[in-house]
């Protein structure tokens, strides 16, 4: 097997500045990552040439694909062949992504309790429920979420990847995150975007 990556399609994603390229392997074997300007180490060629367009605003990987945003949508028509051939040349896997919470600790979870646990208790419990139905939601859309804090009832999430700063994502998606969390652990969630 290469250690080079191919890019298998090239897919668009409802946020216009965001474009999703799927792989021919896992570049994560599990959880996912994101690479922000200057947040790499200078060994990383790949990210080191990605950011070096001087384009990008934000790199997002998870399982096999990248999803890449750019600083306009614009900009997409001139860069996409040069990104696909960085990644082509460039990319070698990651060793791990962020960390991510098993979401079989939601079996035995009585929701109940939910309301009376801790707020580092409770982002556990979060994390597990997002994991399970929506971050592949997310992630069929080039992006995630990351829960920043749990205030009480407040749940505080970032958008990763395209998912971040895309118009439906502070409407109709932050709507039905909330209603999700209601459903499965209390009704008094309130979820807030963080950025």
């Amino acid at each position: 097997m290469s250690e080079n990556y191919s890019v298998k399609e090239i897919e668009l994603t409802p946020n216009p500045r965001a474009v999703k390229f799927i792989l021919d392997k896992p570049v994560l074997d599990s959880g996912s990552k994101t690479i922000e300007l200057g947040g790499y180490l200078e060994s990383d060629i790949f990210a080191s040439n990605i950011f070096a367009l001087d384009i990008v605003d934000l790199v997002y990987l998870r399982e096999d694909f990248i999803s890449f945003t750019l600083h306009s949508a614009d900009l997409w028509v001139v860069f996409k062949d040069k990104i696909k051939n960085i990644i082509e040349a460039d990319l070698k896997k990651y060793a791990e992504g962020d960390d991510e919470v098993s979401s079989s600790i939601l079996d035995d979870f009585d929701k109940a309790t939910y309301p009376k646990l801790s707020d580092d208790e409770k982002v556990i419990i979060v994390e597990a429920v997002l994991d399970e139905s929506v971050r592949p939601a997310l992630a069929n859309d080039g992006g995630g979420l990351e829960v920043i804090e749990v205030d009480g009832p407040i749940v505080r999430i970032r958008y990763q990847g395209a998912c971040g700063g895309c118009p439906s994502s502070t409407g109709g998606t932050l709507r039905v995150i909330e209603n999700h969390l209601r459903s499965q652990l209390d009704p008094a969630i309130k979820v807030h975007t963080y950025s």
